[in-house]
């Protein structure tokens, strides 16, 4: 089976850690027979202008690039630009930003269909590259499946007209759509009713078994390491993370709180932490290659992110692949597969106290916290390794292109 994958938020040479989980997800399905070929429509910056490093990644990007696995990445240009100050305005007004996106796409799109002859397109997100397939003309139409992976993005449907108008075109035109979350997949049904949803969750690849085998640093020698890894926005909670672990340090001493990840919340996070003291104990070690995210974990104790309205975050996944208990929030997509007290510890979302109360409990009792760690490893290796999530994938392209 021959499939056109679509994502824009897919990795880049210059910047290999954007939407890893894509790459690794389209890796999966070639692992399981599936020929497949990437379009990852990338913003159009001339290299005289493209003077940060941000800037220089889409600049410098080429037009085809090979990656491990077997994955031939295509980077078509195109103008697609919501950024500020326009940003919030493209969001609830998209449908001038995604006519011109389209105006700039339709020839390379059209020109990789006919040159690939695929039998089904497999797009991320409804806005923009699903909407951008639904405009195609008939001759260039194939079987179009949409996953999306944003609560907000979703749920805003809900809240903004246009924003809504533009989805449903792509809902009509699309024969399955699919969240990563089962409160995502109730939503998209709910704002969609004649269309054919279903849940699909996020998968995860197995650490190398070398990473459990290198020796910690010097900085968290014989130490209790309670591990967070995000972007630094506010729904992620690191500031909440921080007072919670501000109240029961003092009753274990060795313990410390390393948080890997930047963003636009810093400047905020190293207040919190200069405020309560915790310089000691808090440890910012800024955003850090894929590799390197594996070995902290490998290092941790236990992962703890608390973080509200979580679609299906793959950095818990990961912490489980590795054999870490989870403390998470209680609304978010991974409560659709773990138990609490079984493979790490829910939460009230923005609950400070019951944040507290729950690292308390995994750092009172080393047995427990071994045994959660031990129950989301198995969990990930017998249902959501990427290969197990994407063999479910191709029984789906499968089923829609017998209808």
């Amino acid at each position: 089976m021959k499939v056109l994958f679509l994502a824009y938020f897919f990795p880049k040479p210059d910047n290999p850690v954007m939407g890893t989980w894509a790459l690794t997800q389209a890796q999966a399905l070639v692992r399981q027979g599936i020929d497949l070929q990437v379009v990852s429509f990338t913003s159009w910056v001339p290299k005289a202008i493209a003077l940060s490093q941000g800037a220089r990644t889409y600049a410098n990007c080429p037009d085809t690039y090979v990656w491990p696995g077997g994955v031939t990445a295509h980077y078509p240009r195109w103008l697609y630009y919501p950024v500020q100050p326009f940003k919030q305005w493209a969001y609830v007004n998209p449908t001038p930003y995604l006519q011109l996106a389209w105006w700039t796409a339709k020839h390379r799109l059209m020109q990789c269909i006919d040159n690939y002859q695929p039998d089904l397109i497999f797009c991320h997100h409804t806005l923009p590259n699903a909407w951008i397939v639904a405009q195609l003309p008939a001759a260039y139409q194939r079987p179009l499946i949409v996953l999306d992976h944003d609560f907000d993005e979703i749920a805003d449907g809900r809240h903004y007209p246009k924003r809504r108008a533009a989805m449903e075109i792509t809902a009509k035109r699309a024969d399955l759509l699919l969240a990563v979350s089962k409160r995502m997949a109730t939503d998209l049904q709910q704002q969609f009713p004649l269309a054919t949803v279903k849940t699909l969750h996020n998968g995860v690849n197995l650490p190398p078994k070398e990473f459990a085998h290198q020796p910690r640093p010097a900085e968290i020698q014989n130490k209790t390491v309670v591990l967070a890894c995000a972007l630094f926005a506010e729904r992620k909670g690191i500031p909440i993370l921080i007072q919670a672990f501000h109240q029961i340090l003092t009753k274990y001493p060795d313990a410390i709180l390393r948080i890997i990840g930047n963003g636009p919340e810093e400047e905020k996070i190293r207040r919190t932490i200069q405020q309560l003291d915790m310089g000691e104990r808090v440890q910012l070690v800024g955003r850090q290659p894929h590799n390197q995210v594996l070995q902290e974990m490998a290092w941790a104790d236990c992962f703890a992110l608390v973080g509200w309205d979580e679609p299906f975050a793959t950095v818990y996944l990961e912490a489980m692949a590795a054999g870490k208990p989870i403390i998470c929030c209680d609304d978010g997509g991974i409560t659709d597969v773990i138990e609490h007290g079984v493979h790490g510890l829910m939460v009230p979302p923005r609950d400070q106290t019951a944040t507290a109360n729950a690292l308390d409990r995994i750092l009172s009792n080393h047995a427990e916290c071994l045994t959660m760690g031990q129950q989301a490893r198995h969990l990930i290796e017998q249902r959501l390794t990427w290969d197990a999530k994407a063999g479910e994938l191709v029984s789906l392209f499968d089923q829609i292109r017998k209808q």
